[in-house]
């Protein structure tokens, strides 16, 4: 789906200042990459962690431009001649990806009438998928935007929109609004979308319309980028005091250390506010939440009233995940007995506690995204009670990431499991040796294997009946990223493999 045709300063009114002669230009586009750049499209020049958009303004140009925004720092004068030679308005201003946001949101206008929206460090792709799976169960067109791309209905397919999104928790702004525009123009009413710190921080979200905000949780990730968790916690919070909507509602964990400071910031905002968690004044109290021979089992009280609700999920903090699902649901229109008697046909997301089926010898072999030592000590504490032999935990960290999680990571897994493996996750530009020594030097009972399908594979071989396995930090990616390339990898696909090989082999 494609606006044809937009006069500029439709876009930028009360935005940002144009040149009286530069509004009647035609805009056919929005682009912040300049090898997508068309006739007609407006380029979005913005700073970069690397590179500053401003250097690829000329390939704007020469690709046919029509005006370019950037920020407010003085434009180098071959930049400017450049412009001026090719009659191009630079529109300056003091928040340009914001601007962008707000231009995207006017240049592709549809959007679904129901939002909601979930940011915590841990639980975000679960919770969108399992909101996702509610309001389907509902009846309800939805889809859900996040880690995994889209991944809804056929609507999806049928819609023409951009299906693979960029490879981000939150995709930028342009690629947003250019794909939930098809996809509501489909029939797509309802929307399920991570928010994530970076893609707050960068206003990504703005100019959509949220009607509902969910917090999961908050604990050491991203202070790479953050510098320090105040930092990161006022960008999870922006999603409740900048974009949920007057009159939208809000839901809080109540057991998470940040959750007062959430509350205290939107007491004065016409939201409704509900909040779950053990916490005797939460709304919905968790009474209990146990292990089953089928998954587990929640009782939650709300209002006077006691539900039990069998879970086809592992991990307690699953369980989590679907009650804050199951409370969004309702906040968005759903019977409270529909939302929550919906909970036992919840299906987990790819690389979310995946079950990886066959071993031979009957253990038990789990891949899950968990790459913050919180989600490693919750994913390995979840499994722990179902072990009856050996708990074996195989990850690595990150590369061009925080670096003081590593040591976390590694003192969480040689605390919980009785075997550590620790392998290579993503090393991007950094040495992996190196990160590898800095999550070894936390746990002394550790085995240093690579490259990660060798480690998978060993670990694999090694397990007996009543083991558990649990393959950590990639979940549902299919590649790693190594140096500048990224290459073929996926979790699930090389412990299936391995698996089918060993069946072969007993034969």
């Amino acid at each position: 789906m494609r606006r044809q045709r937009l006069h500029l300063i439709d876009l930028c009114h009360q935005l940002i200042t144009i040149p009286e002669p530069a509004g009647t230009i035609n805009v056919t586009g929005l682009s912040v990459d300049s090898q997508r750049v068309a006739a007609g499209h407006v380029f979005f020049a913005l700073a970069g962690t690397r590179r500053n958009g401003r250097e690829f303004i000329g390939d704007a140009v020469d690709a046919g431009a029509v005006a370019v925004v950037t920020d407010a720092e003085p434009v180098a004068g071959e930049i400017t001649k450049l412009a001026k030679d090719a009659a191009i308005p630079i529109l300056q201003c003091e928040n340009p990806r914001r601007v962008m946001a707000l231009m995207a949101a006017r240049y592709w206008t549809l959007q679904p009438g129901m939002v909601g929206a979930v940011t915590g460090t841990n639980g975000k792709t679960s919770t969108t998928e399992f909101l996702r799976q509610l309001w389907q169960r509902a009846t309800w067109s939805a889809v859900a935007v996040g880690t995994l791309g889209i991944t809804g209905t056929e609507l999806v397919k049928s819609s023409g929109a951009l299906l693979s999104l960029p490879p981000l928790t939150t995709p930028d702004s342009i690629s947003l609004h250019a794909a939930i525009a098809p996809l509501s123009k489909a029939g797509v009413t309802h929307l399920a979308l991570e928010a994530s710190s970076h893609g707050l921080e960068q206003y990504r979200l703005d100019g959509l319309n949220i009607h509902i905000a969910a917090f999961t949780n908050i604990s050491r990730d991203h202070l790479d980028h953050h510098q320090d968790m105040d930092s990161y916690f006022a960008a999870k919070n922006r999603l409740f005091t900048a974009l949920l909507s007057e009159g939208g509602s809000a839901v809080i964990n109540l057991d998470d250390p940040y959750s007062q400071q959430i509350l205290d910031s939107i007491k004065d905002r016409a939201i409704v506010v509900k909040t779950f968690g053990y916490n005797e004044k939460a709304d919905f109290r968790i009474l209990s939440i146990t292990p089953s021979s089928d998954g587990l089992d929640i009782e939650v009280a709300y209002r006077g009233e006691t539900w039990h609700m069998p879970l086809a999920l592992s991990g307690t903090f699953q369980a989590l995940n679907a009650l804050t699902a199951a409370i969004m649901a309702h906040l968005g229109g759903l019977p409270l007995h529909d939302s929550l008697g919906a909970l036992p046909y919840l299906k987990a997301a790819p690389g979310r506690m995946q079950n990886v089926h066959g071993h031979p010898f009957g253990a038990r072999v789990i891949v899950d995204y968990a790459h913050t030592p919180d989600a490693l000590a919750a994913a390995l504490g979840a499994l722990r009670p179902e072990v009856t032999g050996k708990l074996t935990v195989l990850f690595g960290c990150g590369g061009d990431r925080d670096p003081g999680k590593r040591g976390l990571m590694g003192k969480t897994a040689c605390e919980i499991a009785d075997e550590v493996i620790v392998t290579d996750d993503n090393p991007r530009s950094e040495d992996p040796t190196s990160i590898r020594k800095a999550i070894l030097a936390c746990c002394n009972k550790a085995t240093e294997i690579v490259p990660r399908d060798k480690a998978i594979n060993l670990a694999l071989a090694r397990l007996k009946a009543g083991d558990v396995l649990l393959i950590a930090g990639k979940g549902h990616e299919t590649g790693q990223l190594i140096g500048n390339e990224t290459l073929p990898f996926d979790d699930t696909a090389v412990a299936n493999n391995k698996i089918r090989a060993m069946q072969e082999a007993l034969q």
